[in-house]
């Protein structure tokens, strides 16, 4: 979703696309799986080797091949990448074959947590995933990347990103995120209110994915007003993580206009966990309540987006003023001017 501003020496116009956007096979064919899978056969166990069997990386000699170890991902997310240590390193340590109770195992290995080696060495190399967090999914990634550069300049050519799936056997299925039935799935809202969303009113957890990895999206938005993140109150929102949600930067805007008796809303959620699985759709409810006063209220409050320099009008479009009885007795008066630039009133300046 794209945010487009016009900026005129009058007015502001903004528009928002949706920009689709479609993943194809780009059918280069630098790396892709082999027929043999990575599979670690018990809890706490290593898996099978990294090698030509697992993973097929097309390259020829007047290239030179690299394959780098992906660390800005937050996988593997249940074990780590591993490769057998020099036997005069593991002088005195112990070794097993086999994961001996509910313990890791004492593997003659040492973890890779930064790699960027040639492919032939990548595959070479005896690398293997070893398991470290039951229970767990049945599914692991190593997340690498393969690039192909010239010899001489070194300028890159073709590059191509892979999750090499690790298979865990005796693990569970991934499960779909839930709700959290503490929580109230209702929401009390003030009539014209700007009113935060808390893990009090909507809430979800997962199994195997931390909470402030989660995703809710908004499947079926409100009939009236919207939801809104507090960095821009302005504008919709229709999916923000737990994070944002626990930080209470997501909002309610109720709609700018009167009524006589309290007004009912939902809107639909579900939740995406970092595997991507949506959880089953639930509702909040939102209830709206009539103002018991007769004072006047700010109905509407948009703010001004502006270029530096320029100047806008105050106009009804970004600042609205309800009063049950009688609007045309309402002034504004204003007590003080903005932080950065001016506020005139009929051409009189009223702060700096």
């Amino acid at each position: 979703m794209l945010r487009i501003y016009r900026f005129t020496s009058s007015d502001t116009l903004v528009e928002t696309v949706v920009l689709t956007v479609q993943v194809a096979d780009s059918g280069s064919g630098v790396v892709e799986l082999g027929g043999t899978p990575l599979v670690v056969p018990v809890f706490y166990g290593l898996s099978n080797s990294i090698d030509g069997s697992v993973l097929n990386i097309r390259s020829s000699a007047d290239l030179v091949c690299t394959v780098r170890l992906m660390s800005d991902t937050s996988t593997p997310a249940l074990g780590q990448l591993v490769r057998k240590e020099d036997s005069t390193q593991r002088k005195g340590r112990e070794t097993a074959s086999l994961c001996q109770g509910n313990q890791p195992c004492l593997h003659d290995t040492k973890e890779v947590g930064f790699l960027k080696t040639s492919c032939q060495d990548f595959l070479s190399s005896g690398l293997k995933y070893q398991h470290l967090s039951p229970p767990s999914p049945e599914i692991d990634y190593i997340p690498i990347r393969v690039e192909l550069r010239e010899k001489g300049s070194r300028a890159l050519l073709e590059a191509e990103s892979l999750w090499l799936p690790v298979l865990i056997h005796g693990a569970m299925q991934n499960q779909p995120p839930q709700a959290v039935f503490m929580a109230s799935f209702i929401l009390e809202v003030d009539q014209f209110i700007l009113t935060p969303l808390t893990t009090a009113s909507l809430d979800a957890k997962d199994p195997e994915t931390p909470q402030e990895r989660l995703v809710f999206n908004i499947t079926t938005p409100p009939a009236e007003g919207y939801v809104t993140h507090l960095d821009d109150h302005t504008k919709p929102v229709t999916s923000f993580t737990w994070l944002d949600l626990h930080e209470m930067k997501v909002a309610y805007q109720p709609p700018n206009s009167s009524q006589s008796q309290r007004r009912n809303h939902e809107v639909e959620f579900h939740v995406i966990d970092g595997s991507y699985i949506t959880s089953p759709p639930f509702m909040v409810h939102i209830s709206i309540r009539v103002a018991e006063t007769n004072a006047p209220r700010v109905s509407w409050n948009m703010g001004l987006d502006l270029l530096e320099g320029q100047s806008r009008p105050v106009t009804w479009d970004e600042l609205q003023i309800v009063d049950n009885d009688n609007i045309n007795a309402v002034y504004l008066v204003a007590v003080d001017g903005p932080l950065h630039g001016r506020l005139s009133v009929r051409g009189e300046v009223k702060g700096h």
